[in-house]
């Protein structure tokens, strides 16, 4: 399967999910010069300290809305190294290295005040980020649920891919759990079972002499109750593929310690896949048994472990919609 990634906008933080590639603009991802024309600065590793600059930007508006906030400051604002202010305190859970965090942010040229763009304020969905590590994800690592984030700096610094300096309003909106959240549902003996270890990751045991369906299969194994996904989305997911005959793992975001954000459409995704996800719900676990037609066929990859005309039994855990 192709891995994509959330990237609304080409304005994206280091942190976002498998940025490792072309954003889907076509422009690389990793941080331009500074407009100075000098070195580019090396992302932060700790979270800013509040500074006169940072204190300047003003900020309006309800914290975790879709409506865009009323942001003010002065043109030519700067900060060596960057500032960052929490505008409004958050009541919610304080973040870590490690977790993953749905943000919804606006990012401003610190020269002219111009705005550059914005995710999940006036369209989309906020974007879920890793915590930790550097450039954005250090700043997160000290905030909360609920905080609304003023900060100010180079823009490489604070882990965006633009040059220059720039203004960045940012609202942690949740935290993504990493794993299905969902009420557990009676499952199908006739079916593959699944087993979640402690922390979420599935065994799945195929049943010993039962034929694979003939057609692609689907069951909900923990119910959501997030927003559907539709074809075209993106999610962020945990997921485990293994063969139906023998159970053997040919892949895992478990494996990999990290979910995976996938673009739910065929073209993107193996025709099975798809089929299982369109229409589930955000917190659901889902079981996928795909037919070798709705699966890879008689073309599997080369040194995917996948054989040719296999069967194959997904197990999903949807955990963001993009």
């Amino acid at each position: 399967m192709k891995r994509l990634r959330l990237l609304p906008i080409v304005l994206v933080p280091a942190v976002v999910l498998g940025l490792a590639a072309c954003s889907s603009s076509g422009s690389n991802a990793t941080a331009s010069p500074s407009a100075s024309g000098g070195a580019t600065p090396a992302p932060i590793t700790s979270c800013p300290d509040p500074g006169t600059a940072s204190k300047a930007i003003k900020v309006s508006g309800a914290v975790a809305s879709k409506t865009a906030p009323t942001v003010q400051f002065s043109k030519g604002l700067t900060a060596t190294p960057p500032q960052a202010s929490v505008v409004k305190r958050g009541s919610g859970k304080s973040l870590k290295k490690g977790d993953y965090a749905q943000v919804s942010y606006a990012v401003y040229k610190a020269s002219d005040a111009k705005k550059l763009g914005a995710v999940g304020f006036d369209q989309g969905n906020p974007q879920v980020l890793s915590v930790g590590g550097t450039g954005f994800g250090a700043l997160l690592a000290c905030s909360k649920v609920g905080e609304r984030i003023a900060a100010v700096g180079e823009a490489a610094a604070l882990g965006f891919n633009t040059g220059g300096e720039i203004v960045v309003i940012a609202d942690v909106v949740a935290q993504t759990p990493t794993k299905a959240t969902g009420s557990t549902q009676p499952q199908d003996p006739k079916l593959p079972t699944v087993k979640d270890k402690s922390n979420g990751e599935p065994e799945i045991t195929v049943p010993s002499g039962v034929p694979a369906p003939s057609k692609t299969t689907v069951e909900v194994l923990k119910q959501g109750t997030g927003a559907a996904i539709a074809d075209g989305d993106t999610a962020l997911v945990q997921y485990k593929g293994v063969l139906y005959d023998g159970g053997k793992e040919f892949d895992s975001s478990w494996s990999k310690g990290a979910p995976t954000t996938f673009t739910i459409a065929e073209g993107s995704l193996i025709k099975g896949f798809v089929t299982g996800l369109v229409g589930q719900k955000v917190g659901s676990q889902v079981l996928i048994v795909v037919t070798p037609a709705d699966g890879y066929g008689a073309s599997p990859q080369e040194g995917s472990g996948i054989p040719k005309n296999a069967t194959l039994v997904f197990v999903v855990d949807i955990l963001a919609k993009g």
